[in-house]
C-alpha cells in the first residue's frame, strides 16, 4: 500500500471513530439532570411503553401487562416514600423495623388492588370491597403508628403525621385506583389517555413557566412552579384530553364530558405533583429516587397519573362507562 493510501485509510478510520464517539455521546446519559438526560429517558420509556401496549392488546390476557405496570408503579412509589422517611428523627439513620411496617401499611391497598385486578382480568370478577377494607385498615394502622411514635414527644407525632398523612392520600387512596383502572376492559387505553393528559400538562406548564412565569403558585412547595405555567398546563391538558380522548376512546365519551374530565384530571395531577413536592421538601431532597435519569424516581414521574386516576375512575363510573 502506498503512503498516500495508508494516510487515506487512517483518516477514514479516524473519521469513523469520531462519528462513533459522537453517536455514543449523543445517546448516553450525562447523569446531570440535563435536558438530554430527560429526552433520552423519555425516548426509552416511550419505546418500552409502546412495546408493552402492543403485547397488552394482542395477547389473550394482555390486561395482566397493564396491571403489572401500574402495580409496579404503585409499589415502587411506596418504597421510595418509605426510604425517605423510615429514619430516626434526630440522626436520620435508617430504622429497618419502622421501614418494613411503613411499607406493609402503605403498600397494602396497592397489593390488594393488584390481586383484585388480576382476578378481574382472568375471571371477570374483582373484589372492590377488599381494596376499600385495605385502605381502611391502612388508615387505622397509621393512626396507631402515630400514637406510638409520639408517645413521648408531641413533636414526633406531628412529624409522623406531616410525613405519612399526605403519603396515605397519594399511595393508599389514589395509587390503588390507578391499578384498578388498568384492569378494566379499556384499561390500556385509559392509562394511555391519562399519560397523554398528564405529560402534556407537565410539558406545557414547564415551558410556559420558564418563558412567561412571573407569579409563584406555591413557592414553599415547588419554587419553580408559576401561575402562568399552571394555567398553560391546564389548557394544554384539556386540549390533549379531548383530542386523545376521541383518538383513543372513540365516541365513548362526548366532547363535553371529555372537557370536564380532562380539566378535573389535570387539576388533580397538578395537586398530586405539589403533594409529592411537599414530601420532598420536608425531607430536604431534590427527587424521590434516581430510577429515571433526568426525571428522578418513580413517584417523580408518575405522581400526576396516580393522583388523576381516582378522578377518572369516579367520573367514568358515574357516566356508566366502567
Amino acid at each position: 500500500m502506498s503512503s498516500q493510501g495508508a494516510i487515506a485509510g487512517s483518516d477514514e478510520l479516524k473519521s469513523r471513530s469520531t462519528v462513533s464517539k459522537s453517536l455514543l455521546s449523543a445517546f448516553s446519559f450525562d447523569h446531570t439532570g440535563s435536558l438530554k438526560d430527560r429526552l433520552l429517558t423519555a425516548l426509552i420509556v416511550l419505546s418500552v411503553a409502546v412495546g408493552l401496549t402492543y403485547l397488552a392488546l394482542a395477547l389473550p390476557l394482555g390486561g395482566l401487562i397493564a396491571v403489572t405496570f401500574t402495580g409496579a408503579v404503585a409499589i415502587l412509589s411506596v418504597f421510595e416514600v418509605v426510604r425517605l422517611f423510615a429514619r430516626d428523627s434526630d440522626t436520620m439513620a435508617y430504622r429497618p423495623v419502622m421501614g418494613v411496617l411503613a411499607f406493609l401499611v402503605l403498600g397494602a391497598p396497592a397489593l390488594v388492588a393488584v390481586v383484585s385486578s388480576v382476578s378481574r382480568v382472568v375471571s371477570g370478577s374483582s373484589n372492590s370491597e377488599g381494596v376499600l377494607l385495605a385502605v381502611e385498615a391502612s388508615g387505622v394502622a397509621l393512626m396507631v403508628m402515630q400514637v406510638v411514635a409520639g408517645r413521648n414527644r408531641l413533636e414526633d407525632a406531628s412529624r409522623f403525621g406531616e410525613r405519612y398523612g399526605p403519603a396515605f392520600l397519594l399511595l393508599c387512596i389514589c395509587a390503588p385506583q390507578f391499578v384498578v383502572l388498568s384492569s378494566s376492559s379499556l384499561g390500556v387505553q385509559l392509562v394511555w389517555w391519562i399519560a397523554a393528559v398528564v405529560a402534556l400538562n407537565d410539558a406545557g406548564a414547564y415551558f410556559a413557566g420558564r418563558s412567561l412565569g412571573k407569579h409563584k403558585i406555591a413557592p414553599a412547595l415547588s419554587p419553580n412552579k408559576t401561575m402562568e405555567g399552571s394555567v398553560a398546563g391546564l389548557i394544554i391538558g384539556v386540549v390533549a384530553g379531548v383530542v386523545f380522548g376521541h383518538l383513543i376512546l372513540g365516541e365513548l365519551l362526548s366532547t363535553g364530558m371529555l372537557i370536564t374530565l380532562s380539566l378535573v384530571a389535570t387539576i388533580a395531577a397538578q395537586a398530586g405533583d405539589l403533594a409529592k413536592s411537599y414530601l420532598k421538601r420536608i425531607r430536604g431532597v431534590k427527587d424521590t429516587g434516581a430510577f429515571f435519569p433526568g426525571h428522578g424516581g418513580i413517584l417523580d414521574r408518575f405522581d400526576g397519573m396516580i393522583a388523576a386516576a381516582p378522578v377518572v375512575v369516579v367520573a367514568l363510573r358515574l357516566s356508566g362507562v366502567l
